[in-house]
């Protein structure tokens, strides 16, 4: 292992260790400083509605052009946006290929030079991005793309412990509990969730009190939404067929 791969590994394991600010950003600094970048902006929570505000944390940037960025910068910051809808890191001059930009945000990239994006995710569905920005190489290759992403994440996420993101434990829904909110997440009525399940709509119904008083809810789109939150539902489609498929032939 190069000194350069031991530097950086080092600095994750600093960064996953920190637990108050000080020594958080001081971690930072020592991962750009492992993989040559000079700055960094951290963007949280991060959703498609762009009227939920957005903490703004900057590292090497100056503290005017955070300002700016706070006043009005973010609504012409294309970058979380594109990074919502992917799952891997991009470069920031990759966003003209990815997505249609008008003058603003051409403008906005050209002020911000190159770096790479990255949607991190953490602790009760938390979505953040990462903008890690200035290489001293401004020649990205694949491989030190993926090096920016896993510090991205790792950082994100130690970011909501430091935060006081795990402030509560999920609550303790039986089997059919489980069961029956799932089905509404796929937004069922109970008389389907019934048939679904070959029980009584009146034992529905009563399941469905209950996880509204465990959940601190009081309407099923709540219900659904604070279960993916806390993890005790999957969204999107996934496929067991898929996952399992071999993959390989002799």
């Amino acid at each position: 292992m190069t000194a350069t791969h031991e530097k950086y590994w080092e600095a994750l394991d600093e960064a996953s260790r920190a637990s108050r600010w000080v020594p958080f950003r001081r971690a930072i600094h020592s991962i750009l400083d492992a993989i040559e970048f000079d700055a960094l902006y951290f963007l949280a929570p991060v959703v498609a509605d762009r009227r939920i505000g957005r903490v703004v944390w900057n590292i090497g940037f100056p503290r005017e052009l955070e300002a700016l960025y706070k006043k009005a910068g973010w609504k012409t910051d294309p970058l979380p946006d594109i990074a919502l809808n992917r799952t891997n890191a991009f470069r920031f001059s990759d966003a003209p290929r990815l997505t249609k930009l008008d003058n603003r945000q051409r403008a906005f990239l050209e002020q911000l030079g190159e770096g790479v994006a990255v949607h991190c995710t953490g602790p009760y569905a938390r979505a953040g991005f990462v903008g890690v920005a200035r290489p001293k190489n401004p020649d990205l290759d694949d491989a030190l793309v993926r090096k920016v992403q896993v510090a991205a994440q790792l950082c994100f996420q130690r970011y909501c412990e430091i935060a006081g993101s795990h402030y509560e434990q999920p609550p303790d829904l039986s089997q059919r509990e489980l069961d029956v909110i799932r089905w509404i997440g796929e937004g069922k009525s109970n008389a389907v969730i019934a048939d679904i399940l070959g029980i009584t709509k009146n034992s529905v119904d009563s399941y469905v009190k209950r996880i509204f008083a465990k959940l601190g809810v009081s309407d099923r789109t709540a219900a659904a939404v604070r279960a993916v939150a806390l993890g005790l539902i999957a969204t999107g489609k996934h496929s067991k067929q898929a996952a399992h498929r071999v993959r390989w032939k002799t």
